[in-house]
């Protein structure tokens, strides 16, 4: 082989191998390539994963925070309710307390009344327990003057029976008078015949005119024209005196009366009872 053989072998060599490295330099820097892609697109993925786990966090937190906030704020709120329910409590309970010291106060002056009424009682008891002795000596002396007044009712009944039997006959003297005023058209009445109206003898009255009255008793009862009669009111247990009237005309069961001015000491009122009992004293 000649020389210029030699050197295209040599050159075609050389190429070869230029060829080859190349080859080698372009292998080389696809495989990089890829493997720095996936390496990045990996670090992508797991960098998007922690922003996606991040924002998970951070809204969770965010979630957290808002829900803490609001367990805060309801508990501020709860807690200005109790403050304020205390407040209140502590009020009520001031008030109770004043009450309670006003009612010990009350129970100490009645404490005090009740020794003072201890003492009075006890005092009104040695007087009682005085009077007690007092009484049964008084007993004893009335003992001795019942024996003495039993043994007066025993001279009293005695005397009584002959009181009835007395009585009887005056019983019967006065029927027989009566029967003997009868026979004649008289009245066994002596207040008829004195101008004075029957004493115990009451009515009421019926009617009332300008100075005039109408009462519920007349002749039957002893009420003659002329006689005078008293008004009176009860009330309250006890008779008031109204004024005095005089009898004018009279019938069997009524009778009809002239107020007297200079007697008046109230205004007449029907039913206001009239008699001859003389209340102005």
């Amino acid at each position: 082989m000649n020389t210029v053989g030699k050197i295209f072998i040599c050159l075609i060599a050389v190429v070869c191998v230029m060829f080859m490295s190349f080859t080698l330099m372009l292998f080389a820097s696809q495989i990089n390539w890829k493997s720095e892609h996936e390496k990045i697109t990996k670090q992508l993925a797991e960098v998007t994963a922690e922003r996606d786990r991040q924002l998970a966090l951070r809204t969770r937190l965010e979630e957290e925070l808002q829900a803490e906030i609001q367990r805060q704020t309801d508990r501020v709120t709860e807690l200005d309710t109790k403050v304020v329910q205390m407040a209140e409590e502590r009020d009520d309970f001031k008030k109770k307390y004043d009450e309670l010291d006003e009612n010990r106060l009350r129970a100490i002056d009645a404490v005090k009344q009740a020794h003072a009424s201890l003492a009075s009682s006890r005092a009104e008891l040695g007087q009682l327990r005085k009077e007690q002795r007092d009484l049964q000596k008084q007993w004893g002396e009335l003992s001795t003057q019942f024996v003495k007044k039993t043994d007066e009712a025993h001279d009293l009944s005695l005397k009584l029976a002959n009181f009835r039997s007395v009585g009887e006959k005056l019983m019967k003297d006065y029927r027989d008078a009566v029967d003997v005023l009868k026979k004649f058209n008289l009245k066994p009445i002596p207040s008829i015949y004195t101008g004075e109206p029957p004493k115990g003898v009451e009515g009421i009255v019926t009617e009332v005119r300008p100075g005039w009255i109408e009462i519920s008793i007349g002749e039957d009862s002893g009420i003659m024209k002329g006689q005078k009669l008293d008004v009176y009111r009860e009330a309250n247990g006890r008779s008031i005196y109204i004024c005095k009237v005089e009898v004018d005309r009279t019938e069997p069961d009524k009778a009809a009366c002239r107020v007297l001015p200079e007697f008046r000491k109230g205004t007449v009122q029907r039913d206001d009872t009239v008699g001859s009992i003389d209340l102005t004293n």
